[in-house]
């Protein structure tokens, strides 16, 4: 009996220190900063760096030449801008696309096979000698002055790295995913007044270029690999929320669960590409790592723990509730991963749900890695 208590309490006080207490602790230390550091960053620098913005993509064929719109709509000198951009071995007309724009600022590179975006990535770095590398996706739009705010940053010779905001273009339909975010983006904005932003949004984050390393082929989540390493190295992570860019969401919920299996692959994959950053000497960098991310990954099965711990604690009424509230709980999201495409849950139940189908993904995402299933491929979502 009490054996199984500190186990049901071990497991379930590592989820509520990683959800609730971390959070807290960061906005403790974050109110310990000087109104100095806090300050904003000039818009501008005397002298503006020369900048490239790397794509890698795969049958966007659709997309590019909005995408392509859009960046030569970006505010920044012309003259100090180049777009490079990698078709991973695609078979629509991505090449024709990219080979039709007559725009001398665009380095079109068409790869007849297809690799995986990380192969792309550090073949097109090769290519880059600009002071500052955006990294971005195919149908992820930018704000005109988004790259001014990014690069705002790099005036500070501590800061490596800096993520911008990514924002839905409209409702994804996915339950619980708004609170999540806000949830998410509040933790990232703590992070960040303290220099070290735990993971970068893919779509739109900017690195010194001198600070590029080529990853494996098989690396699945390499924004969030580049921007640890950029930490592990000493410099600094901030998150700019005014640098903002759009993108659409997974079409459907089953789209959106296959996205979050893979990345949850990715992050297991990513302890061992970043662990590093796991020893103590890495200060606060590491105290984010574990508190944020590490424990995160594992709360699926942290819950699998506390609920077969609960099974042996079941005759003790207050246990019995808990037990009933936890299997409550996954009866609810069951039930929305199975209702009808369109059909929204009840509000109540949409971070309950949540909840535990981003857990599942994370342990679907685990089995992925720990069997070498999971391709480094991806397969574009009809938008």
């Amino acid at each position: 009996m009490l054996v199984a208590m500190v186990v049901f309490w071990g497991a379930w006080g590592l989820i509520v220190y990683t959800y609730a207490l971390y959070p807290l602790l960061l906005a403790v230390l974050g109110r310990l900063r000087s109104a100095e550091t806090e300050a904003a960053p000039p818009d501008a620098t005397s002298e503006l760096p020369r900048v490239a913005m790397v794509v890698a993509a795969f049958n966007e064929a659709r997309i590019l030449p909005r995408k392509l719109a859009n960046t030569w709509s970006i505010d920044y000198p012309a003259d100090r801008f180049q777009l490079f951009v990698g078709s991973d071995g695609s078979p629509d007309a991505s090449a024709e696309v990219l080979n039709a724009c007559e725009d001398p600022r665009l380095r079109a590179f068409c790869f007849a096979e297809r690799r995986g975006k990380i192969s792309v990535l550090n073949d097109l770095m090769a290519q880059v000698d600009a002071d500052i590398v955006v990294m971005s996706d195919a149908n992820t739009m930018f704000e005109p002055r988004s790259v001014r705010r990014l690069v705002a940053h790099f005036a500070d010779p501590k800061v490596g790295c800096v993520s911008g905001e990514l924002l839905l273009e409209q409702d994804g339909g996915v339950s619980g995913e708004g609170l999540y975010w806000r949830y998410e983006g509040f933790l990232k904005r703590q992070e960040s007044r303290l220099g070290f932003l735990i993971g970068c949004n893919g779509g739109i984050f900017a690195l010194r270029r001198g600070l590029y390393e080529p990853l494996p082929a098989s690396t699945i989540v390499e924004d969030f690999v580049l921007s640890m390493r950029v930490l592990e190295r000493g410099y600094q992570v901030k998150l700019e929320p005014e640098a903002r860019a759009t993108e659409p969401p997974c079409p459907t919920a089953r789209a959106e669960m296959t996205r979050k299996v893979r990345i949850g692959a990715g992050n297991f994959q990513a302890l061992g590409l970043t662990r590093n950053l796991l020893h103590p000497r890495y200060g606060l960098p590491c105290l984010g790592f574990w508190s944020h991310k590490v424990l995160r990954w594992m709360v699926p099965q942290l819950v699998l723990v506390g609920l077969v711990a609960n099974l042996f604690l079941v005759r003790t009424p207050a246990y019995s509730a808990i037990l009933a509230a936890q299997l409550l709980g996954l009866a609810v999201a069951a039930w929305a991963s199975h209702k009808p495409e369109g059909q929204r849950p009840p509000r109540w139940t949409r971070p309950i749900s949540y909840f535990y189908l981003m857990n599942y993904a994370l342990l679907c995402g685990f089995f992925r890695y720990l069997f070498r299933t999971q391709r480094v491929t991806w397969d574009r979502a009809a938008r």
